[in-house]
């Protein structure tokens, strides 16, 4: 466990250890080397915790519902009806806790035994306490992003879909760690494990293929982002067929310049996370956004907040910081601030997984401008990018984007010698 997480243990310290003699302390200590290996290496997560059946839709019932996420667009048959499952899997908190995950699993019904893509699926910033879990948004009548209706749209196409809710969600005693890359990586990742024993469980025809896709829209794309980073070191039996990313923000400096609405949320986890010696907020907030801080970010959602909180930076934060954050001069200026804003940052770790990346022109959230650099940056650490920009088009590219993703994905997937990549028989 790194030493700038112990905070999260709530209120946990580490214990002191009196001096031993001889054999003894030799052997204090070497048992002490053990246990602090095992907490710095946490055990491989994803166990399927539980599951049970939700719904099965129809094809006539799925085009009824997703019509309305794509009004304005040619809305996409429905071929396949779909069975959604509620799942609970286990991950990691940012102090290596075990956390339960609660999930959405999508999948699409056939008659003939195939192997199909698996799609996970990170939605975008709703808050940070469980009023504001995706999984509510449906059943609660919010939209926040219709993010059940996106994975439906998929699996009525033969994609198998994991819609997560973030890492904190259903835990009274807990908050979202947002945009923080272990506890979003490890979160995907274990979703991609958990799905995966889902199926081993069932004999059902339809299963997934070796190379699950992870996806994103907005934050959840620095998810997905995070999950590619960290695969290789916390996940690396998984198979990454590609990352998709949809408006994604995976820079927290750019985040912070071209989206501040959001800094709040992420200011108050971070100062909690990492100490208020490291990330303090009275170094980054304007006195007014700092009083009751706590309070106003876990009282609402997203919505509410946007209308609470500034959407001009200069509005947002103290003018010294301010001038350091347009000006790159954090490094210099608060570097101990910049130091855990660069590390959860994702997606420039050299994993080399193919990248899909959707951007709107017109795009309030990440401007075109920064998520061009990110792809040039992406293409020199090593992965191969299909960049797709979509005019007249603001932050959510899903719509506009549904069937070239579809295309993209059934390209990339891995296919049993002699399966063909068409769908298998629907019903």
């Amino acid at each position: 466990m790194r030493e700038e997480e112990q905070a999260f243990r709530c209120g946990q310290v580490p214990g002191a250890y009196g001096a031993a003699h001889g054999r003894t302390r030799i052997s204090l200590i070497v048992v002490l080397l053990v246990v602090l290996w095992a907490e710095a290496v946490p055990a491989a997560d994803g166990r399927l915790i539980e599951h049970a059946h939700d719904v099965h839709l129809t094809p006539p019932q799925i085009e009824s519902s997703i019509a309305r996420l794509f009004s304005g667009y040619p809305p996409p048959s429905a071929h396949y009806s779909v069975d959604i499952y509620l799942i609970r899997y286990q991950s990691l908190y940012p102090d290596d806790a075990a956390a339960a995950i609660t999930a959405q699993l999508f999948v699409p019904r056939s008659d003939v035994p195939i192997e199909r893509p698996l799609y996970v699926f990170a939605p975008g910033t709703t808050g940070l306490i469980d009023a504001c879990r995706p999984s509510r948004e449906h059943s609660a009548g919010i939209h926040w992003g219709l993010y059940r209706e996106h994975m439906l749209a998929f699996a009525a196409a033969g994609i198998i879909g994991l819609l997560p809710d973030y890492t904190g969600f259903g835990d009274p005693d807990r908050i979202q760690p947002l945009f923080h890359v272990r506890s979003e990586g490890r979160m995907m990742l274990d979703g991609v494990r958990a799905a995966h024993e889902f199926f081993a469980r069932h004999n059902s025809a339809l299963q997934p293929a070796q190379g699950a896709f992870l996806a994103g829209f907005s934050q959840g794309g620095h998810a997905a982002f995070a999950a590619a980073d960290l695969r290789q070191s916390y996940a690396p039996e998984v198979a990454v067929a590609g990352v998709i990313g949809y408006g994604a923000t995976t820079d927290l400096q750019t985040v912070f310049r071209e989206f501040p609405v959001v800094a709040p949320m992420i200011v108050h986890v971070f100062s909690e996370l990492y100490g208020t010696q490291r990330f303090d907020p009275r170094q980054i907030l304007q006195d007014r956004w700092l009083a009751h801080l706590e309070h106003h970010v876990t009282r609402q959602c997203i919505g509410a907040m946007q209308s609470y909180y500034p959407w001009n930076a200069r509005a947002m934060f103290r003018p010294e910081f301010y001038d350091a954050l347009t000006e790159s001069r954090l490094r210099q200026q608060f570097p101990a601030i910049h130091r855990i804003l660069e590390r959860n940052s994702s997606g420039l770790s050299g994993h080399g997984i193919p990248a899909l990346i959707l951007q709107g022109s017109h795009d309030i959230v990440i401007s075109a401008r920064s998520q061009e650099l990110f792809v040039q940056q992406l293409k020199a650490a090593g992965s191969h990018v299909d960049y797709r920009l979509y005019e007249d088009t603001r932050h959510d590219t899903r719509q506009a984007a549904f069937p070239e993703v579809l295309a993209w994905i059934e390209s990339h997937s891995e296919h049993a010698p002699g399966e063909a990549q068409a769908p298998g028989s629907p019903r």
